[in-house]
């Protein structure tokens, strides 16, 4: 089930001061003006973004895992994730119009945008909206994804003969989840795509807050066809690479990845659309 997620960054709660709200007005007033692309580039986006989002899954399923590394819903994980966020934070990831959102340090995230006579968001310019799909991700992930990875052997030698290593295995999750997470918020420019082409279509279902004639003018089952079908020759592709390459794998090891690569994309199909939809309905906000 999906729940919108209020994202708490940079906004104001009731014993700010004026200062501190005037002072994030005006970074919101003064962000640049994106044109997002056309919905033919988007596609050859989200392509290129295949092969590594396999790759990353193919070297996380070949990594031994102990489960109780993911006990209490991932505590371990999310604290991981966390201190990754805050330097990545520091770098700009998450800076605005970057389509990467953190899954635990939300205060890093760009606020939302906010419509007036000086700054407004005519078709086809890209805007904030509060809505990330980062907690059915990492819901995803440890319900769905982590009892997956139940590989008895790992590439990483250790002269002690130890196989499990947390650090490379929360290095692996991070790199897969954000991998994960981009993807899926490239959802807000496919929306702001679609809405620019057919405005008087989605504007009064938008105004009526209708997200289910929404989606329905959203899918395209064709297209989504297509994605799996492309996820899984790429899986193909990946596992008989490293078979190719003398890699110890198990005789499943080939399945395994189909599996979780149809899993990944299918899960990836449902919460983009959902990160789309709502999108379009916090479009005239």
């Amino acid at each position: 089930m999906f729940v919108p997620t209020a994202d708490t960054t940079d906004s104001v709660d009731s014993t700010a001061t004026t200062a501190d709200t005037a002072s994030v007005d005006s970074i919101i007033a003064n962000r640049p003006t994106l044109t997002v692309p056309s919905l033919v580039q988007i596609r050859d986006i989200l392509a290129q973004l295949e092969a590594p989002i396999i790759s990353a899954l193919t070297e996380r399923l070949q990594l031994a895992t102990d489960s109780s590394l993911y006990s209490n819903n991932g505590a371990k994980l999310k604290a991981f994730l966390g201190a990754i966020e805050l330097a990545d934070g520091a770098l700009g990831r998450y800076a605005y119009g970057k389509l990467e959102y953190p899954y635990v340090a939300t205060a890093l995230a760009p606020s939302p945008d906010k419509t007036s006579k000086s700054v407004t968001f005519p078709a086809g310019r890209f805007h904030q909206d509060s809505f990330t799909g980062n907690s059915n991700l990492t819901a995803f992930y440890l319900q769905t994804l982590v009892p997956l990875f139940n590989s008895t052997t790992a590439y990483y030698y250790h002269l002690d003969n130890s196989t499990v290593d947390p650090a490379a295995i929360f290095h692996a999750d991070a790199t897969l989840l954000q991998l994960l997470s981009h993807r899926a918020h490239i959802g807000k420019i496919v929306a702001e795509t679609k809405f620019a082409g057919n405005v008087t279509g989605y504007t009064p279902l938008i105004q009526a807050g209708d997200d289910t004639s929404i989606r329905v003018l959203l899918t395209n089952t064709t297209q989504e066809a297509g994605v799996l079908a492309q996820a899984s020759t790429a899986a193909t592709s990946f596992s008989n690479a490293w078979v190719g390459s003398g890699a110890l794998v198990s005789t499943q090891f080939a399945s395994n990845l189909q599996n979780a690569a149809a899993k990944v994309f299918r899960e990836l199909i449902d919460i983009t659309t959902e990160i789309e939809i709502q999108y379009l309905l916090a479009r005239f906000n």
